[in-house]
């Protein structure tokens, strides 16, 4: 629903503004100076462009007489005539394409002939481009820049990058707390959630092309369709994975080792399927939303919002509060609790085991898959290996927030997301791994149990996973 409503509200980009800019100069006298008077955020139809322009006198023919008996004759200057310039663009066929101009209709002249109009596209617009652009008066204005509130530099740097890092925060948010919903309840690490969101990523890719073949480019159905598609996969392969490894060690009592070792086995097997059955190379999704909202603005810098950092944002936010709902007033959650708390009193009580730890793997699916799919919508580029670096910086946020604690692991998330984003920004990407990972290790070292405070005391790898019942 959230990406939905997200992609009615998406906006044209600058290009077809630009190239009906550029085109006006091609059209009027190119010695002449314009004033433009249509600012991009009154634009309502990418298709239909209509720019309302004034044509700026020169000095010669502004120049009045110097101060004699006669200037007090003199009448004031008639102001300037408003004329109009529409521009007409095709529809692209997908996102990526840019619109063709294919006519113009100007209040001065009349509609351009086609001859006319292919004359400008092969020897104005191809050529003299951008360049076109210093017959305006004030060309980098042009209303390009949004209509908000103007703040410091170093203020709306800062802000920019806390955005930034918030949306890719969210994302490890929420696989860390699959992360913690799988060890809290078994007390162990399942490395293999970095390749479910790459599997679930790559479905969302795939689905999201297959539909774009057969309906077209429907933003809301290609975003939509993708996301069930990634978290199907999701779920799937999370309980598969329960049903064939992590299950049959729990009933054996397998010690943490072997559930290590099996865990690793998962990654291995999972990347090497996707590489040798499906393909080595990367799977790209064009972008889909070119909509971006402005917030500040530092004189020609302005702090936007894209389309997807409000859907990932809004989904961990949704998503982590949902989750919070259940783990607190649902009989699922209280049963999980129960059996975390202590398996034998639950076992006991009635509370079934398998079927919770069953539940717990597809409910930690599903986050992979929601993962996922933000991931191939935001970012659009996938492959086998896509999976292995970001589930560790998830997993880092999980140990880092407190390990088996929910909120805990969603606050981690936005942590290294931040920590990510302004290590970028401020001094480069090139050491950005070691500073996350350096994170996690200076947290360790003072608080051992992460910032929430949460024992590992049952997280050892010589541990057998006793009282299974």
């Amino acid at each position: 629903m959230l990406a939905a409503m997200l992609s009615g509200c998406q906006k044209s980009d600058t290009w077809n503004y630009t190239v009906c800019r550029i085109a006006l100069p091609g059209i009027e006298d190119t010695t002449t100076k314009f004033r433009l008077l249509t600012r991009f955020d009154d634009i309502t139809d990418p298709a239909r462009i209509t720019l309302l322009y004034q044509i700026v006198p020169t000095i010669d023919q502004t120049s009045t007489p110097k101060d004699d008996a006669s200037s007090s004759l003199i009448t004031p200057q008639a102001p300037l005539p408003i004329h109009s310039f529409t521009c007409l663009f095709s529809t692209p066929e997908t996102p990526n394409d840019p619109a063709r101009l294919i006519g113009i209709e100007t209040s001065r002249f009349g509609d351009v002939s086609t001859a006319h109009l292919t004359l400008l596209n092969r020897f104005w617009l191809d050529r003299v481009g951008r360049a076109a652009l210093d017959s305006y008066v004030d060309a980098d204005q042009h209303g390009l820049l949004p209509n908000v509130q103007e703040v410091g530099s170093k203020f709306a740097y800062g802000l920019q990058l806390a955005i930034n890092g918030l949306s890719r925060g969210a994302i490890y948010g929420l696989l860390a707390m699959s992360f913690t919903l799988i060890y809290g309840l078994i007390g162990r690490i399942n490395l293999a959630f970095g390749e479910i969101v790459m599997t679930a990523a790559l479905s969302a890719v795939i689905f999201g092309l297959l539909l774009s073949s057969n309906i077209g480019w429907n933003v809301g159905w290609i975003v939509v369709g993708a996301t069930v598609a990634a978290t199907f996969v999701g779920s799937g392969l999370s309980h598969l994975t329960w049903r064939t490894v992590f299950g049959p060690l729990g009933r054996k009592a397998a010690g943490g080792r072997a559930v290590i070792v099996a865990s690793l086995g998962c990654v291995l097997f999972i990347q090497e399927f996707v590489r040798i059955v499906i393909s080595a190379r990367n799977f790209n999704l064009p972008p889909l939303w070119s909509f971006s909202i402005p917030v500040l603005r530092s004189d020609h810098f302005v702090v936007h919002v894209l389309g997807f950092d409000l859907l990932s944002i809004g989904m961990a936010i949704i998503i982590g509060t949902g989750l919070f709902w259940v783990m607190a007033k649902t009989r699922f959650g209280k049963q999980w609790r129960a059996i975390s708390q202590d398996r034998v009193a639950a076992a006991l009580c009635g509370v079934s085991r398998q079927r919770i730890e069953s539940q717990s793997f597809v409910l930690a699916g599903f986050l992979c898959g929601v993962t996922g799919a933000i991931m191939a919508l935001r970012y659009g580029v996938i492959n086998f290996h896509s999976g292995t670096l970001f589930g560790f910086k998830a997993l880092v946020a999980a140990i880092l927030g407190g390990i088996g604690h929910m909120r805990g692991a969603w606050l981690g998330g936005f942590i290294i997301g931040l920590s990510e984003a302004f290590w970028s920004g401020y001094f480069g990407g090139a050491y950005r791994d070691v500073a996350v990972f350096g994170l996690l290790a200076a947290v360790l070292v003072l608080r051992p149990g992460g910032l929430m405070g949460v024992s590992d005391e049952k997280d050892s790898l010589f541990s057998t996973r006793s009282g299974q019942i």
